[in-house]
Protein backbone atom coordinates (compact mmCIF):
# COMPACT_ATOMS: atom_id res chain seq x y z
CA UNK A 1 0.00 0.00 0.00
CA UNK A 2 1.02 3.62 -0.37
CA UNK A 3 2.20 5.18 2.89
CA UNK A 4 1.07 8.62 1.80
CA UNK A 5 -2.73 8.48 1.85
CA UNK A 6 -5.13 6.31 3.78
CA UNK A 7 -8.32 6.14 5.78
CA UNK A 8 -8.65 5.03 9.39
CA UNK A 9 -11.10 2.18 9.76
CA UNK A 10 -12.23 1.07 13.19
CA UNK A 11 -12.62 -2.67 13.52
CA UNK A 12 -15.24 -3.79 16.03
CA UNK A 13 -16.24 -1.17 18.57
CA UNK A 14 -15.17 2.49 18.27
CA UNK A 15 -11.57 3.22 19.19
CA UNK A 16 -10.58 5.27 22.24
CA UNK A 17 -8.71 8.16 20.68
CA UNK A 18 -5.79 8.76 23.05
CA UNK A 19 -4.03 12.04 22.50
CA UNK A 20 -0.34 12.19 21.83
CA UNK A 21 1.69 14.81 23.67
CA UNK A 22 5.32 15.71 24.29
CA UNK A 23 5.51 13.62 27.47
CA UNK A 24 4.34 10.46 25.73
CA UNK A 25 6.59 11.02 22.73
CA UNK A 26 9.59 11.55 24.99
CA UNK A 27 8.86 8.28 26.78
CA UNK A 28 8.58 6.45 23.43
CA UNK A 29 11.90 7.93 22.36
CA UNK A 30 13.63 6.26 25.30
CA UNK A 31 12.69 2.87 23.83
CA UNK A 32 14.32 3.46 20.45
CA UNK A 33 17.63 1.93 19.23
CA UNK A 34 20.87 3.81 19.91
CA UNK A 35 21.59 4.06 16.17
CA UNK A 36 18.70 6.45 15.62
CA UNK A 37 20.33 9.01 17.89
CA UNK A 38 23.57 8.81 15.88
CA UNK A 39 22.07 10.50 12.82
CA UNK A 40 21.74 14.12 14.04
CA UNK A 41 25.33 14.40 15.26
CA UNK A 42 26.64 12.54 12.23
CA UNK A 43 24.78 14.87 9.91
CA UNK A 44 26.10 17.92 11.74
CA UNK A 45 29.68 16.68 11.49
CA UNK A 46 29.59 15.68 7.84
CA UNK A 47 27.85 18.85 6.69
CA UNK A 48 30.59 20.87 8.36
CA UNK A 49 33.47 22.07 6.20
CA UNK A 50 35.96 21.26 8.94
CA UNK A 51 34.87 18.03 10.61
CA UNK A 52 37.37 15.70 12.25
CA UNK A 53 37.29 12.15 10.91
CA UNK A 54 38.00 10.77 14.38
CA UNK A 55 34.81 12.34 15.70
CA UNK A 56 32.74 10.60 13.04
CA UNK A 57 34.36 7.23 13.66
CA UNK A 58 33.88 7.47 17.41
CA UNK A 59 30.25 8.37 16.88
CA UNK A 60 29.63 5.30 14.72
CA UNK A 61 31.45 3.08 17.23
CA UNK A 62 28.82 3.98 19.84
CA UNK A 63 26.67 1.27 18.25
CA UNK A 64 28.70 -1.89 17.55
CA UNK A 65 25.98 -3.32 15.34
CA UNK A 66 25.96 -0.17 13.23
CA UNK A 67 29.75 -0.20 12.91
CA UNK A 68 29.73 -3.86 11.84
CA UNK A 69 27.14 -3.22 9.13
CA UNK A 70 29.10 -0.24 7.80
CA UNK A 71 32.20 -2.44 7.45
CA UNK A 72 30.16 -5.16 5.75
CA UNK A 73 28.53 -2.68 3.37
CA UNK A 74 31.87 -1.11 2.46
CA UNK A 75 33.25 -4.61 1.79
CA UNK A 76 30.29 -5.37 -0.48
CA UNK A 77 30.84 -2.15 -2.39
CA UNK A 78 34.52 -3.05 -2.84
CA UNK A 79 34.02 -6.74 -3.68
CA UNK A 80 34.56 -6.17 -7.40
CA UNK A 81 38.17 -5.30 -6.59
CA UNK A 82 38.54 -8.28 -4.22
CA UNK A 83 39.68 -5.92 -1.47
CA UNK A 84 37.87 -6.80 1.79
CA UNK A 85 37.38 -4.05 4.36
CA UNK A 86 38.43 -5.12 7.86
CA UNK A 87 38.09 -2.01 10.03
CA UNK A 88 35.71 0.91 10.43
CA UNK A 89 38.52 3.36 9.65
CA UNK A 90 39.21 1.59 6.38
CA UNK A 91 35.51 1.47 5.53
CA UNK A 92 35.11 5.20 6.09
CA UNK A 93 38.13 6.16 4.01
CA UNK A 94 37.22 3.74 1.24
CA UNK A 95 33.76 5.20 0.92
CA UNK A 96 34.58 8.88 1.44
CA UNK A 97 32.76 11.26 3.76
CA UNK A 98 29.76 11.89 1.50
CA UNK A 99 28.99 8.25 0.73
CA UNK A 100 29.83 7.22 4.30
CA UNK A 101 27.10 9.53 5.57
CA UNK A 102 24.49 8.16 3.19
CA UNK A 103 25.42 4.62 4.03
CA UNK A 104 25.47 5.20 7.78
CA UNK A 105 22.15 7.03 7.70
CA UNK A 106 20.55 4.26 5.65
CA UNK A 107 21.87 1.49 7.89
CA UNK A 108 20.89 3.36 11.06
CA UNK A 109 17.35 3.97 9.88
CA UNK A 110 17.01 0.33 8.83
CA UNK A 111 17.80 -0.64 12.43
CA UNK A 112 15.22 1.85 13.61
CA UNK A 113 12.51 0.44 11.34
CA UNK A 114 12.74 -3.11 12.62
CA UNK A 115 9.07 -3.60 13.53
CA UNK A 116 6.01 -3.65 11.28
CA UNK A 117 3.68 -0.67 11.24
CA UNK A 118 0.68 -2.76 12.15
CA UNK A 119 -1.80 0.11 12.30
CA UNK A 120 -0.85 1.16 8.77
CA UNK A 121 -0.59 -2.38 7.41
CA UNK A 122 3.00 -1.74 6.29
CA UNK A 123 5.78 -4.28 6.81
CA UNK A 124 9.34 -3.13 7.71
CA UNK A 125 10.71 -3.95 4.25
CA UNK A 126 8.13 -1.79 2.48
CA UNK A 127 8.54 1.10 4.90
CA UNK A 128 12.33 1.00 4.60
CA UNK A 129 12.07 0.88 0.80
CA UNK A 130 9.71 3.85 0.81
CA UNK A 131 12.12 5.88 2.93
CA UNK A 132 15.19 5.06 0.84
CA UNK A 133 13.37 5.55 -2.46
CA UNK A 134 12.22 8.99 -1.32
CA UNK A 135 15.78 9.85 -0.20
CA UNK A 136 17.32 8.81 -3.52
CA UNK A 137 14.66 10.71 -5.47
CA UNK A 138 15.43 13.79 -3.36
CA UNK A 139 19.15 13.49 -4.19
CA UNK A 140 18.45 13.40 -7.92
CA UNK A 141 15.98 16.29 -7.79
CA UNK A 142 17.98 18.56 -5.47
CA UNK A 143 20.61 19.95 -7.92
CA UNK A 144 18.00 21.32 -10.33
CA UNK A 145 16.39 23.14 -7.41
CA UNK A 146 19.83 24.37 -6.24
CA UNK A 147 19.44 22.53 -2.93
CA UNK A 148 22.05 20.60 -0.93
CA UNK A 149 21.71 16.93 -1.87
CA UNK A 150 23.11 15.83 1.52
CA UNK A 151 20.30 17.63 3.33
CA UNK A 152 17.82 16.41 0.72
CA UNK A 153 18.84 12.79 1.32
CA UNK A 154 18.28 13.15 5.07
CA UNK A 155 14.89 14.81 4.59
CA UNK A 156 13.76 12.02 2.28
CA UNK A 157 15.08 9.27 4.52
CA UNK A 158 13.38 10.61 7.66
CA UNK A 159 10.23 12.12 6.17
CA UNK A 160 7.86 9.42 7.50
CA UNK A 161 9.51 8.78 10.86
CA UNK A 162 6.43 10.11 12.65
CA UNK A 163 4.51 7.04 11.46
CA UNK A 164 6.65 4.83 13.70
CA UNK A 165 5.55 6.72 16.81
CA UNK A 166 1.89 7.04 15.82
CA UNK A 167 1.77 3.31 15.08
CA UNK A 168 3.34 2.50 18.46
CA UNK A 169 1.02 4.89 20.28
CA UNK A 170 -2.16 3.53 18.71
CA UNK A 171 -1.14 -0.07 19.33
CA UNK A 172 -0.43 0.75 22.99
CA UNK A 173 -3.64 2.69 23.54
CA UNK A 174 -6.09 1.00 21.16
CA UNK A 175 -4.71 -2.47 20.59
CA UNK A 176 -5.83 -4.22 17.39
CA UNK A 177 -8.89 -2.04 16.88
CA UNK A 178 -7.38 0.53 14.55
CA UNK A 179 -6.44 -0.05 10.92
CA UNK A 180 -5.47 2.48 8.29
CA UNK A 181 -6.29 1.63 4.70
CA UNK A 182 -6.08 3.33 1.32
CA UNK A 183 -8.52 6.19 1.05
CA UNK A 184 -8.69 9.82 2.06
CA UNK A 185 -5.89 11.92 3.45
CA UNK A 186 -3.71 10.14 5.98
CA UNK A 187 -2.60 13.19 7.95
CA UNK A 188 -6.22 14.13 8.76
CA UNK A 189 -6.97 10.63 10.01
CA UNK A 190 -3.84 10.62 12.17
CA UNK A 191 -4.88 13.94 13.69
CA UNK A 192 -8.40 12.66 14.39
CA UNK A 193 -7.04 9.62 16.21
CA UNK A 194 -4.13 11.17 18.12
CA UNK A 195 -4.38 14.95 17.87
CA UNK A 196 -1.17 15.02 15.77
CA UNK A 197 -0.25 13.94 12.26
CA UNK A 198 2.96 12.19 11.29
CA UNK A 199 4.61 15.42 10.10
CA UNK A 200 4.06 17.09 13.48
CA UNK A 201 5.21 14.01 15.37
CA UNK A 202 8.27 13.65 13.14
CA UNK A 203 9.21 17.30 13.70
CA UNK A 204 8.97 16.88 17.48
CA UNK A 205 11.14 13.73 17.40
CA UNK A 206 13.78 15.28 15.16
CA UNK A 207 13.98 18.44 17.26
CA UNK A 208 14.38 16.24 20.33
CA UNK A 209 17.39 14.73 18.57
CA UNK A 210 18.69 18.25 17.80
CA UNK A 211 18.39 17.76 14.04
CA UNK A 212 18.85 21.01 12.10
CA UNK A 213 15.85 23.02 10.96
CA UNK A 214 16.92 22.60 7.33
CA UNK A 215 15.82 18.96 7.78
CA UNK A 216 13.02 19.36 10.33
CA UNK A 217 11.03 22.13 8.67
CA UNK A 218 10.48 20.44 5.27
CA UNK A 219 9.29 17.31 7.09
CA UNK A 220 7.01 19.33 9.38
CA UNK A 221 5.38 21.12 6.43
CA UNK A 222 5.41 18.24 3.92
CA UNK A 223 1.59 18.23 3.74
CA UNK A 224 1.42 22.02 3.35
CA UNK A 225 4.72 23.26 1.83
CA UNK A 226 3.40 26.75 1.24
CA UNK A 227 3.40 27.39 4.99
CA UNK A 228 7.07 26.53 5.49
CA UNK A 229 8.68 29.79 6.69
CA UNK A 230 12.29 29.28 5.58
CA UNK A 231 12.76 25.98 3.75
CA UNK A 232 9.79 26.00 1.42
CA UNK A 233 11.77 24.81 -1.62
CA UNK A 234 12.89 21.67 0.22
CA UNK A 235 9.35 21.02 1.47
CA UNK A 236 8.04 21.28 -2.09
CA UNK A 237 10.78 18.93 -3.28
CA UNK A 238 9.78 16.43 -0.63
CA UNK A 239 6.21 16.41 -1.91
CA UNK A 240 7.46 15.62 -5.41
CA UNK A 241 9.86 12.94 -4.18
CA UNK A 242 7.16 11.22 -2.08
CA UNK A 243 5.03 10.86 -5.19
CA UNK A 244 7.93 9.51 -7.25
CA UNK A 245 8.86 7.09 -4.47
CA UNK A 246 5.51 5.34 -4.89
CA UNK A 247 6.37 4.60 -8.55
CA UNK A 248 9.82 3.35 -7.51
CA UNK A 249 8.39 1.06 -4.83
CA UNK A 250 5.94 -0.42 -7.32
CA UNK A 251 8.86 -1.34 -9.59
CA UNK A 252 10.91 -3.08 -6.89
CA UNK A 253 10.97 -6.89 -7.04
CA UNK A 254 9.64 -9.06 -4.26
CA UNK A 255 11.82 -11.39 -2.17
CA UNK A 256 13.78 -13.80 -4.36
CA UNK A 257 12.70 -12.07 -7.59
CA UNK A 258 14.86 -10.28 -10.13
CA UNK A 259 14.30 -6.65 -11.03
CA UNK A 260 12.46 -6.04 -14.29
CA UNK A 261 13.05 -2.94 -16.40
CA UNK A 262 10.28 -0.37 -16.23
CA UNK A 263 11.38 1.35 -19.41
CA UNK A 264 12.25 4.43 -17.35
CA UNK A 265 16.08 4.55 -16.93
CA UNK A 266 15.85 6.90 -13.94
CA UNK A 267 13.50 4.61 -12.00
CA UNK A 268 15.48 1.53 -13.06
CA UNK A 269 18.69 3.06 -11.69
CA UNK A 270 17.15 3.80 -8.29
CA UNK A 271 15.51 0.37 -8.17
CA UNK A 272 18.91 -1.23 -8.85
CA UNK A 273 20.51 0.89 -6.10
CA UNK A 274 17.90 -0.10 -3.51
CA UNK A 275 18.12 -3.74 -4.56
CA UNK A 276 21.91 -3.60 -4.05
CA UNK A 277 21.61 -1.96 -0.63
CA UNK A 278 19.23 -4.73 0.47
CA UNK A 279 22.08 -7.22 0.10
CA UNK A 280 24.33 -5.34 2.55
Amino acid sequence: MSTNSATATLVGKPVRTARLDSTLLTSYLAEMPVASAVLPRLQSLLLSDSFETGEVLELIRVDPGLAARIIHAASSAACARAEPVRTLDEAFFRLGAHEAYRLTATVAISQFLNTPLQVYGVDPRTFWRQSVACALAMVDLAPAAQLDDRVAYTVGLLHAIGMVFIDHHLRVTSGPLTEIRDGRTLDRQEAELTGMNQAEVGAFILRSWNVGEEVVEPIEFQFNPGRAPRHRAMALLLGEARSLASDIIAALPGPGSAAVSTGNPWIDEIVAHIHQVETW
